[in-house]
């Protein structure tokens, strides 16, 4: 009975013993190391990418380092006696599971170890004749040819510059004069729109936009150009422009109504994809601070009501709704100087804008800034 159980413990035990065994080791040899009598080893574990450090005491320039392993990584042997210190030679390199040997007798470099290490030796030994080229004679004296045409194609294009000018500014000068010298010309606002582009400097489009004549300024597209310009006033510190217009039944709706609470403006359309995946982060923070003096005012872009509508519900927007239905061309938009969606702006309790285009983290941030 006692042999039995003997042989029966040790069959038990022998895998245990396997087991323990599998785990690899890496084995790492320095050489020809001077002026410190201590190095570090950093890696990543190839199990799951934590870092790893180990350290060993240099004796007669050399040291063993010997551990369990995860598998190869991307490792350091840091020459310093104190982590902290700045580098001095760091080396960094491959190791792999088994042997490896470092030599730091001229510049460090791995020159032996297992089957895998030296599997790793031959792909540096195929790295470095691969950019060799780089260093050929024939692969500098290419590179100073090229070197020497660009400087000269600088050079080049800095006298021409000099010369005759931006093509560009040259461009502008033409429509510029034609806008001073033509202001009952419809042309002269189809230029300056041009020159405006989506973000207008205002001290240089508002003058020539007043240069125009009346009508031209009263048209469609001079009262657009007036908004956006107006619109891009709207910046932290001003004070937000009072807007009205019809919510979901038909019931006009004003920004004034909502003086003494924080309103966040958001500017949305159905067929916003953006807009629609912001929407859930919208609700979170309209759940968390609807009770503390918040409102959300949302405008859409949209021009079809049962798609409005029905966004609404399936998002389960639960605030405040107003649109005219008429797409980009939303007055309010408009005002706003809105050119791409999702947008907002968040007013304080006196109708001032204190932050603008909040989204995600950045929302609950600036809510928490202020209501909390």
């Amino acid at each position: 009975m006692n042999i039995r159980k003997i042989t029966f413990l040790g069959l038990m035990v022998f895998p245990f013993a396997s087991m323990a065994q599998s785990q690899p080791t890496f084995e790492l040899q320095g050489k020809n190391i001077k002026n410190t009598k201590k190095v570090y080893v950093m890696h990543y574990s190839y199990a799951d990418g934590s870092q790893v450090v180990d350290s060993a005491n240099v004796v007669n320039g050399s040291f063993t380092l010997k551990k369990e392993f995860g598998g190869p990584a991307y490792a350091g042997i840091l020459l310093r006696e104190n982590l902290r210190q700045g580098s001095r030679g760091d080396f960094w390199f491959f190791l792999n599971p088994g042997k490896t040997v470092v030599d730091f007798k001229d510049s460090p470099k791995v020159v032996d170890g297992d089957a895998a290490t030296k599997q790793y030796m031959a792909y540096q030994e195929e790295m470095d004749k691969s950019r060799s080229v780089f260093r050929s004679e024939e692969y500098r004296a290419k590179r100073k040819e090229i070197d020497s045409l660009s400087a000269k194609v600088k050079a080049l294009q800095t006298s021409l510059l000099e010369t005759y000018g931006n093509p560009m500014e040259g461009s502008r000068k033409v429509k510029l004069d034609f806008i001073q010298n033509h202001p009952d010309n419809g042309l002269s606002l189809v230029f300056l729109e041009d020159m405006a582009g989506s973000k207008p400097d205002v001290d240089v489009i508002a003058p020539l936009l007043h240069s125009l004549s009346p009508a031209i300024q009263d048209s469609y597209r001079g009262k657009r150009l007036a908004n956006l310009l107006k619109g891009m006033g709207l910046v932290e510190g001003a004070k937000a422009i009072d807007f009205t217009q019809a919510d979901t039944q038909g019931k006009p709706i004003k920004l004034s109504d909502f003086r003494g609470k924080y309103v966040l403006i958001d500017f949305w359309a159905s067929w916003c994809v953006p807009c629609r995946q912001e929407n859930p982060n919208l609700v979170k923070a309209y759940a968390a601070y609807k009770s503390k003096n918040f409102e959300i005012l949302a405008v859409s872009l949209d021009n079809k009501k049962e798609n409005w509508l029905k966004a609404i519900e399936d998002d389960k927007l639960s605030w405040v709704h107003v649109s005219d239905l008429k797409g980009w061309d939303n007055t309010v938009a408009g005002a706003y100087a809105i050119r791409a969606v999702p947008n907002n702006y968040l007013i304080d309790p006196n109708g001032i804008i204190i932050a603008r285009n909040l989204r995600g983290e950045a929302l609950e941030a600036a809510l928490a800034k202020y209501l909390n």
